[in-house]
């Protein structure tokens, strides 16, 4: 509104100001200024003046971002549908009973390699280059100059022979190049050298699938370029036992073969061996030398040699010895990297965004990776200590040593965690279990996001390791997801301080969630499945018992070489999980949208800000009312009752109304005891429904519980002849209508005679508060039977989950049968018991006094459905990227609809207050403000999981594309080097970015097609088991991917 301030002094010509404003509603490029107007004193001129130009200033929304994929959408909603030879060293044993000499070579080869890795390492890569070979290795004629090379894998480095057969004159027999005198000459590709070797020496080869004993010299001329023996043997592809003098070696190929096999099928180095023994001879007629320990002396050494060519240590100028701290994990390439998939200005995007930025991490414990102490154990260390997946171990246990013991005891006592994260029985164990964690989207394990449990899942270890996990990440925000997190974080800042100052986290960026109890609620993590790393466990259970027994430096590697795999196929994943995740939450975004304006659309606008209000509140502190639960009524439990009933006896007897106490025992005392018999005869029955392993076993148990009754019964009576005189009577009448020929009744079928069992007429003559305070406790008893069912049907629903996902073979379904069983009798049990209490409490005090109590009905026995509505769209979600496929499905389908998805139905009265929603007004209007609370969250969260879809689709690409820059810079080599292992370190790099690139061309060409396509696919099978991996196991990514493995 234009305001005129008039002066009487002004002259009349002059100009008056009329009003002043700000633009705020310029577009991209604009610029905003102050804008005055002036007009003349007869008000028929006017003037505009702008004054204080500048850009103006906008909200930076992720698409503005500096960044050639920020316009790009994945999956659009319109498409819908050098050593010298070494001499060996000596050390001489204890003096004390020593009869021979100890060699290092012999006692503990481990740390003779060590200081070698980086020799072992260049020889490796030195492979990658073409030999300096001027003639053919098969024919010995010169290569012409457009002549093709080839270099055959099963034959090593070089043409050799891999297995000879003989004929015997009556049939073929297996023998060998040692039988035939045949001696291999190393650095000539088994021909002559001009200057071999005096000395002949004997090597057991193992190359799979045998183990083959072969005599070879070593090479003394120029051709060698002086490499030494180790060397020679490297080059070859013989990889070494030991490096003094080695009698053992096994081919790089076989070395390959194992890696896979153990971490795709837990094949073991014992089994390994085993089946080369057995191929080699299976009637074992011939001696077969024992190369178990040599064996996994060196698939151990390969396998770490490998980690560390794939993270670019042996192009580093700094060496093998300069690695730091997790530098050898795969990363996630979908979790937001610093410098690696982040686009320009990704800081300064718009609040409501800043979630696509923020890390989420889930993390658990997993007992099943316990470890066992050995006696003659030796001093065995991790082969790269903290470089990959595994906590350093120094720092990590000068932290434990401040915690022998944890003050801040847990107030829950809902988690099995909690109640023995200081009580695990540890005895004979070095530790009880590991505590991991992983990006909570996509399953990785974090670098050094692993470590070693003394005793239980205690909160010292497990703040060391989720700390160490996230140190260095520069993300806007952290989730942590932990089943636990209600309690963990309680104390979580003040134990924060005692630890190490490179460890500590800003904890106003610090964001805690619960799994499976707040991730609907919690604004910014879309439909994060919080039971990732639960799956995550289940695929190392077995290396659990595979590395039990193991040196603790070899258990570390076995876990850092698993975990590497691991990481590797979820990547490789991502570009087929991505998609069909994306194609999900679209679909379920869309009718989440649909169900929210029709709820939406009956409401007024005074409860749609009211309500919404609420939300807000409730988000910044939730202490406040939770808007997406009802109220629950204040009925008080059966104990509290008891607790009111004493304390009000007590105040009765000092005021001097109470009655006088019979035989000592209040009248509360006295009807706790009938109710107390109740129970046992509740018990008995139970008891008799079951059908015991030992029938003698039962009888016996059935028997003391009869016995304890009817002595309890006995002073019961004797009191209720003085309480309830009427009682008495209708215990005559029982007994003189008896057939005295008929067995007296057992216990579970005496009728008790409580104020509610009598007839009316004999009620009369019970005192008026004795029949409140049996109501009063019956009330309690109904209030703990409700609470009793939720638990009772939340642990079926557990139970039904977990048998379809991970029950197999007859035996584990047996088992989850009898359970299933045992757990729905204790339903029908908890439901017989209220239908009793209820009918107790309607003859006390009549129907129109328990209103509140309903009738409990069998379709009222249900799950609590309210939070299903999306339930099959999060598991479907939750499937995709896992090899585990959904079994009983016609089971599943049987508890749900037709379409396999579940009823919408009516929540179930005992979900919400005590007794149940009444009719009124009020509580109409409050079950209406729950289901659109929850419509709400479901809309957002579903928006939310396509936006950070799309996002990690981007991010993937970046990552892949700096990868690749990373690999091309190191086609500059600064270390000092030979120039063959110079020429193999480009060569390495140059095939490493070229894998890298195969995959984002393949990665973006299955996500520039249209969702029609990927529907398609998905409902040919809707989990996806293998993905890329398949693909690249069939070689599908043509020749320019190379191997395509995990290197």
């Amino acid at each position: 509104m234009a305001t005129f301030n008039v002066s009487p002094t002004r002259a009349p010509n002059t100009r008056k100001h009329i009003e002043s404003y700000i633009d705020y509603e310029s577009r991209d490029g604009d610029l905003t200024s102050d804008s005055t107007f002036h007009s003349s004193q007869d008000g028929r001129r006017k003037k505009m003046d702008a004054i204080n130009i500048q850009p103006k200033k906008r909200k930076v929304l992720p698409s503005d971002l500096d960044d050639s994929l920020s316009g790009w959408v994945p999956l659009r909603d319109d498409d819908t549908g050098q050593h010298d030879d070494l001499d060996e060293e000596d050390v001489e044993a204890d003096t004390a009973g020593a009869k021979r000499k100890r060699y290092m070579s012999s006692d503990d080869p481990m740390r003779l390699w060590r200081p070698l890795a980086e020799l072992f390492l260049d020889e490796l890569l030195r492979h990658e280059a073409l030999p300096a070979m001027p003639t053919c290795s098969c024919c010995g004629k010169e290569w012409p100059s457009a002549a093709r090379k080839f270099r055959c894998k099963a034959c090593g480095m070089f043409v050799q022979c891999s297995e000879c057969v003989e004929w015997t004159g009556k049939f073929w027999t297996a023998t060998s190049l040692c039988k035939l005198d045949y001696v291999f000459q190393l650095g000539h590709g088994g021909f002559s050298c001009p200057r071999p070797a005096p000395a002949i020496r004997e090597m057991v080869v193992m190359d799979f699938p045998r183990i083959h004993t072969v005599h070879f010299r070593y090479c003394g001329c120029d051709a060698s370029d002086y490499a030494n023996n180790l060397q020679q043997l490297l080059r070859n592809g013989w990889y070494p036992a030991t490096t003094v003098d080695p009698g053992t070696c096994a081919t790089i190929q076989t070395l390959e073969t194992f890696r896979l096999q153990n971490a795709v099928g837990n094949l073991t180095v014992h089994d390994m061996v085993r089946i080369m023994e057995r191929c080699t001879d299976s009637t074992r007629v011939i001696s077969i030398p024992d190369r178990y320990k040599a064996f996994g002396r060196m698939s151990r050494q390969f396998a770490f040699l490998k980690r560390l060519g794939r993270a670019g240590r042996a192009h580093d100028c700094r060496g093998v010895s300069g690695t730091t701290a997790g530098e050898c994990a795969v990363l996630c390439w979908a979790c937001p990297q610093e410098g690696m998939n982040l686009p320009e200005g990704w800081r300064e995007v718009a609040p409501e965004f800043q979630f696509l930025y923020m890390l989420i991490v889930a993390l658990d414990a997993n007992f099943h990776m316990r470890h066992r102490l050995r006696a003659n154990e030796r001093d065995d260390p991790p082969l790269g200590d903290g470089w990959a997946y595994m906590v350093e171990e120094a720092p990590y246990h000068e932290h434990l040593r401040e915690y022998v013991g944890e003050e801040d005891v847990s107030t829950c006592i809902a988690f099995q965690a909690l109640l023995q994260k200081d009580t695990r029985n540890t005895t004979g164990l070095r530790c009880s279990g590991v505590g991991g964690v992983v990006c909570a989207r996509h399953e990785l394990v974090r670098p050094r996001g692993v470590g070693d449990l003394q005793k239980g899942e205690r909160y010292s270890n497990m703040d060391y390791i989720v700390l160490s996990s996230v140190l260095g990440i520069l993300a806007l925000f952290l989730a942590i997801s932990y089943d636990i997190a209600c309690q963990w974080r309680i104390y979580f800042p003040t134990r924060m301080e005692k630890l190490p100052e490179r460890l500590r986290l800003d904890l106003t960026k610090l964001t805690f969630y619960q799994a499976q109890n707040s991730l609907t609620y919690t604004k910014g993590v879309g439909r994060t499945d919080g039971e990732g790393i639960e799956r995550t466990w289940s695929r190392f259970n077995t290396l659990g018992w595979a590395s039990r027994e193991m040196a603790r430096g070899a258990r570390a590697d076995a876990i850092d070489d698993r975990l590497d795999h691991h990481n590797w196929e979820k990547n490789i994943n991502l570009g087929s999980a991505l998609p069909h995740k994306l194609v999900v939450a679209i679909e379920e975004r869309d009718r989440q949208i649909a169900g929210f304006d029709q709820v939406d659309a009956s409401l007024e606008e005074n409860l749609r800000g009211e309500w919404q209000a609420m939300v807000d509140e409730w988000i910044k502190d939730r202490e406040k009312p939770n808007p997406y639960v009802a109220s629950k009524t204040e009925n008080m439990s059966e104990a509290s009752i008891r607790r009111q009933l004493a304390r009000e006896e007590l105040e009765e007897a000092a005021g001097g109304t109470a009655g006088k106490k019979l035989h000592g025992t209040s009248m509360s005392a006295f009807l706790v005891m009938g109710l107390q018999l109740e129970n046992q005869q509740s018990r008995i029955r139970r008891e008799l429904k079951q059908r015991p392993l030992l029938l003698a076993d039962q009888t016996e148990r059935i028997s003391q519980l009869r016995r304890s009754f009817f002595v309890k019964l006995g002073k019961f009576r004797r009191l209720q002849a003085l309480y309830m005189p009427g009682a008495e009577e209708e215990l005559l009448e029982e007994d003189d209508a008896r057939d005295p020929e008929l067995p007296a009744p057992e216990a579970e079928e005496v009728r008790l005679y409580l104020p509610s069992g009598l007839p009316a007429g004999r009620r009369s003559g019970c005192s008026r508060r004795l029949i409140e305070r049996e109501a009063r406790l019956r009330e309690g008893q109904l209030t703990d039977g409700i609470a009793k069912l939720r638990r009772a049907l939340l642990s079926r629903t557990h139970l039904w989950d977990w048998k379809d996902v991970r029950v197999r073979g007859q035996r584990a379904g047996t088992r989850s049968a009898v359970l299933s069983k045992r757990v729905e009798d204790n339903i029908q049990e908890i439901a017989r018991r209220y239908r009793s209490h209820r009918e107790a409490l309607i003859t006390l005090r009549g129907p129109e006094e328990c209103a509140e109590w309903r009738e409990l009905r069998d379709d009222d026995i249900r799950g609590d459905e309210s939070d299903e509505v999306d339930m099959g769209a999060r598991r479907k979600l939750g499937r995709i990227g896992s090899s585990t496929r959904e079994r009983y499905r016609s089971k599943v389908a049987g508890r749900k609809g037709g379409n396999g998805r579940r009823a919408k139905k009516q929540m179930s009265w005992i979900w919400t207050s005590g007794g149940g929603p009444g009719d009124d007004e009020e509580e109409l209007q409050e079950a209406v403000r729950i289901e659109w609370c929850r419509a709400q969250a479901r809309r957002d969260r579903w928006t939310e999981e396509v936006m950070l879809l799309r996002e990690e689709m981007k991010r993937v690409l970046r990552f892949l594309q700096s990868r690749a820059v990373w690999w091309e810079e190191r086609l500059v080599v600064d270390r000092e080097v030979r120039e063959d292992v110079r020429a193999g370190l480009r060569a390495y790099a140059a095939r490493q970015a070229s894998i890298t690139r195969a995959i984002a061309r393949r990665f973006r060409s299955k996500w520039d097609t249209s969702a029609s396509e990927v529907v398609r696919a998905a409902l040919e099978d809707e989990v996806i088991a293998e993905g890329m991996a398949e693909d690249v196991q069939a070689g599908e990514m043509g020749d320019e991917t190379g191997e395509m493995d995990y290197q």
